[in-house]
């Protein structure tokens, strides 16, 4: 990227910024940490920003249809303009407009304690149109559990940017699941359970894959945990191919930290150990991988309508991902329920990616609207 072109990119991210610095600002968002927070977001009356993927798939206004169901959706209209540069030498250049979310959810409340939610989504270029999750909620505080097919928590993936981080990359699982947990204010403790698509060879289909996830909040503004999950194959970054020899565990941890407008947040996920080589090998070099990816971004809100953020993240013996990938986003909420976010990512890839590319730089723009 030429340096004027970058210069033109910088002054677009911080327009809103230099719009809005002088007012006050605006409270940082609170990540979601128990079911009970979660089925608070089914009642919430205007938009805000969603940073976790458990917020991403909860975003919407809840529009009551009637006393018991409630409608919500999200549309994600995104420009991409890419450039990527060889080890030889030379570069090429992509640019494209795409529908990257359309999701729409039904929320049933049965009772105060026991509620329904199934969402659809399609994602132009990468899914058909889905069932996204379609599970029971059930709590009675401190207790809370959820059956069916959700987002199994394996990861936090916190992110103020358009782009998912790595750790979302390689860590995010869907599965059909039975969840139970103990949510308190200090702490949410939560257990799962779920018959993975990944099979050992040799093993019979059994309902034989776990994990857990722990959360606390030891003060207002700090919140840190961290997950396992009984075998990393059953992600959907889809890591070893049909069966395999060796079953590896994958682990997660992370930390965010809010001060008023400020914001710092921190996760590093990836496999307990290295693959069998005849599992995974995409480097060819004779040894198992061991896949692993790392996030770290600073987000700042001068303004409830403006938020701007940088990224530092990372990879290793994650095949396709960048090694290092830095960058910069600002949202601004144009109007009630409508965001414009544009960032800038380049990424720096080891000699011999793809068609031997070094380098990434991609210009994303994106248009949402909660309803």
């Amino acid at each position: 990227m030429s340096r004027t072109m970058f210069i033109i990119l910088l002054g677009c991210l911080l327009t809103p910024v230099l719009c809005f610095a002088h007012e006050n600002p605006g409270p940082a968002n609170v990540e979601e940490k128990t079911l009970e927070s979660r089925l608070a977001v089914l009642e919430k009356t205007q938009a805000e920003l969603y940073h976790t993927l458990a917020q991403k798939k909860a975003a919407g206004l809840a529009t009551p249809i009637t006393d018991r169901i409630t409608l919500s959706g999200l549309l994600e209209v995104e420009a991409t303009a890419e450039t990527l540069g060889m080890a030889a030498g030379n570069s090429e250049a992509t640019s494209d407009l795409t529908l990257a979310t359309a999701q729409l959810g039904f929320g049933l409340k049965v009772t105060e304690e026991v509620r329904g939610n199934l969402s659809f989504l399609y994602e132009e270029d990468a899914t058909d149109l889905e069932v996204d999750e379609a599970a029971i909620d059930i709590n009675y505080a401190p207790l809370f559990a959820r059956f069916g097919r959700l987002y199994v928590p394996f990861g936090v993936f916190h992110s103020h940017f358009i782009s998912d981080p790595l750790t979302l990359e390689l860590g995010e699982t869907r599965e059909t699941a039975a969840l139970f947990g103990y949510g308190h204010e200090l702490f949410s403790l939560s257990a799962f359970v779920f018959n993975g698509d990944a099979e050992k060879a040799g093993e019979e289909d059994h309902l034989r894959d776990w994990g857990t996830s722990l959360v606390v909040t030891p003060a207002e503004g700090l919140e840190l945990g961290g997950s396992y999950l009984s075998d990393l194959a059953d992600s959907d970054a889809e890591l070893p191919g049909g069966d395999y020899r060796r079953r590896v565990g994958g682990w997660s941890a992370f930390a965010t930290v809010e001060y008023g407008p400020l914001g710092v947040s921190g996760e590093v996920l990836g496999a307990l150990e290295s693959f069998s080589a005849d599992d995974l090998d995409a480097d060819g070099d004779g040894a198992g991988d061991q896949p692993r990816a790392w996030n770290v971004e600073v987000s700042w809100t001068p303004h409830e309508a403006v938020e701007v953020a940088v990224r530092l993240e990372g990879s290793r013996e994650f095949a396709g991902q960048p090694a290092t990938q830095y960058g910069m986003n600002t949202s601004w909420g144009i109007v009630d329920s409508t965001t414009l976010s544009l960032e800038y990512l380049r990424g720096e890839f080891d000699r011999g990616f793809g068609d031997g590319v070094d380098t990434r730089d991609l210009i994303t723009a994106q248009l949402s609207l909660e309803f």
